[in-house]
Order: C-alpha cells, then sequence, then structure tokens
C-alpha cells in the first residue's frame, strides 16, 4: 500500500513537472495548427463546389454559424435555393438516408449545396 503511495506521488510530481512546459507549447502551436484546419476546410470548399457542381472559379463561399433553433429552418431554405444544382438532390433532404447509393460511398449528409461542419469548440467547457 506504502509503495503504491509513492508511485502515485511520483507520478503526480512528475505530470506537475510536464504541465507547464506542454501549455507553453501548445499555447504556440495552436494558432499554425489552426489555421492550418481552416485552410484544409477552404480547400475542400472550393473543390467540392469545382468538382460537384461545376461551378466556375470564382464563386462566393460563406462561413454561417446559425443558432440551435435556427439550424433546420436555414436548411430547409438552403435546399429550396440550391436543389435546382443537383438532380440527384430533388427529393426531400430525409431521403438520402434511406439511399444505398450515397450510404455506400459513405456520404450520410449529402445536400445541393457544399456543407462543411467545422468545430471550433477545442476547450471543453464545465457546466
Amino acid at each position: 500500500l506504502k509503495v503504491g503511495r509513492t508511485e502515485r506521488d511520483k507520478l503526480v510530481q512528475e505530470k506537475q513537472k510536464q504541465y507547464a512546459p506542454l501549455v507553453r507549447w501548445l499555447k504556440i502551436n495552436f494558432g499554425e495548427i489552426f489555421v492550418a484546419y481552416v485552410h484544409v476546410k477552404a480547400l475542400r470548399v472550393f473543390v467540392e463546389s469545382v468538382l460537384r457542381y461545376g461551378l466556375p472559379v470564382n464563386f462566393q463561399a460563406a462561413i454561417v454559424e446559425p443558432t440551435k433553433a435556427s439550424f433546420k429552418k436555414l436548411r430547409a431554405e438552403l435546399h429550396k435555393l440550391y436543389v435546382h444544382l443537383d438532380a440527384s438532390a430533388a427529393g426531400p433532404i430525409d431521403t438520402f438516408e434511406d439511399s444505398p447509393a450515397l450510404m455506400s460511398l459513405g456520404v450520410h449528409d449529402y445536400y445541393p449545396y457544399v456543407f462543411f461542419k467545422m468545430n471550433i469548440e477545442f476547450i471543453e467547457t464545465k457546466r
């Protein structure tokens, strides 16, 4: 029992010793990693827009952050606006889950517009 306690105390001290350098390293490198993350998302939007819809390379992209209450309404409005761009998207939004062709390609969320979820909540908040 005493050996286990000393081993635990050593591990706690080692953790405390490594914590400050780790936090310093994370603060320095987080900005670089986040910029790369945003660039990858922007590249995906560009490639999807050009390859899926054949848009000219001078199109306009936007980042939208809807509230939880308006998310479904925004999704429905975007669907109404852009349903003409994709012939396979003529059905209701919910029917794509039942499409074996799309499911076999690994497409679970398919829309007649380019949509990518971008996670920006990296710090877990205590409630």
